[in-house]
């Protein structure tokens, strides 16, 4: 079955998370991984310059534009957000020996991160309560992720109620901190100082390499310092209904110290139809990959 069963359905419902689920043979996903890294450095027609805003590579690299509509993930994001899909989004999230781990999070509208005066939200929602979610994420790991390499990390059912305000603005730390949102103080944005959430149902989210999982970004999540000698690597793709209007009036990002100007950007139609026709859309890669789609 390549759709998720009621128990999934209901097991995402009352923790905003479910999986993982195998996608690539263990031995493949690093190999796929090493492919995406050739194709990136070689491309032709990078969607931006910045080597700090790590967002939309599948956007050039053919490797990434093909996973992002493996009918292993879209069938699965059906039985949650619908059967007409855009992925808007991708990230990289790589975790070196060493590196501390990613502080509790909580968004929707993708406001986090923006230094203009007043915060815009990537994504704006014209339709509410048609699915289980507005928005999801498919989280792969491209090596073995394990709590001791920095594995994500949720707070079961928090997708259920705000602990954040994402609307507040954030000041970038150079200097970071030992445990912070990428420089970000996102403790700064609690709703209640004195909610701590590792008191909370934490579930580390360990996976093999080949596996994902899908989250809301509502659920409140992290990730744990990698304590290893291993590298952790993962790829996030991001998925809405196409009743969602994707950065209406943002045309720029400015993120974690650099900023890349949004002309490249474009959504990719992975299932269905769009017959709401508020998002530009990209049928082929800059590189000229043709994106799959599941009709």
């Amino acid at each position: 079955m390549l759709g998720l069963t009621d128990q999934e359905i209901e097991f995402f419902n009352a923790n905003g998370f479910v999986g993982p689920f195998d996608l690539y043979a263990p031995e493949e996903a690093p190999l796929r991984w090493n492919q995406a890294l050739i194709e990136m450095v070689v491309s032709q027609h990078k969607p931006h310059n910045s080597t700090v805003i790590n967002y939309d590579r599948h956007l050039d690299c053919d490797t990434l534009s093909a996973h992002i509509s493996r009918p292993e993930i879209i069938w699965k994001l059906r039985s949650l957000i619908g059967d007409d899909i855009l992925c808007w989004k991708s990230n990289i999230f790589k975790k070196d020996p060493g590196d501390t781990g990613t502080g509790w999070h909580q968004v929707e509208t993708f406001i986090v991160g923006e230094t203009t005066t007043s915060a815009t939200p990537s994504l704006t929602f014209t339709e509410h309560g048609r699915f289980h979610a507005n928005e999801l994420t498919a989280w792969t790991a491209m090596s073995d992720v394990r709590a001791e390499n920095g594995c994500l990390r949720f707070v079961a059912g928090s997708h259920k109620r705000w602990y954040y305000d994402e609307n507040k603005q954030l000041v970038l730390n150079q200097e970071g901190a030992s445990k912070d949102f990428f420089g970000y103080d996102y403790a700064e944005l609690k709703l209640d100082q004195e909610w701590n959430p590792d008191q909370e149902n934490v579930v580390n989210m360990e996976m093999k390499a080949g596996q994902f999982v899908l989250f809301t970004e509502k659920c409140v999540h992290g990730s744990l310092p990698n304590v290893s000698d291993a590298t952790r690597m993962g790829y996030a793709s991001r998925y809405v209904p196409p009743s969602v209007k994707v950065y209406e009036n943002v045309a720029k990002l400015e993120e974690f110290g650099d900023s890349i100007d949004l002309g490249y950007h474009g959504c990719v139609l992975v299932s269905g139809e769009d017959e709401y026709g508020y998002n530009r859309l990209h049928q082929r890669s800059l590189n000229g990959f043709e994106f799959g789609r599941i009709g």
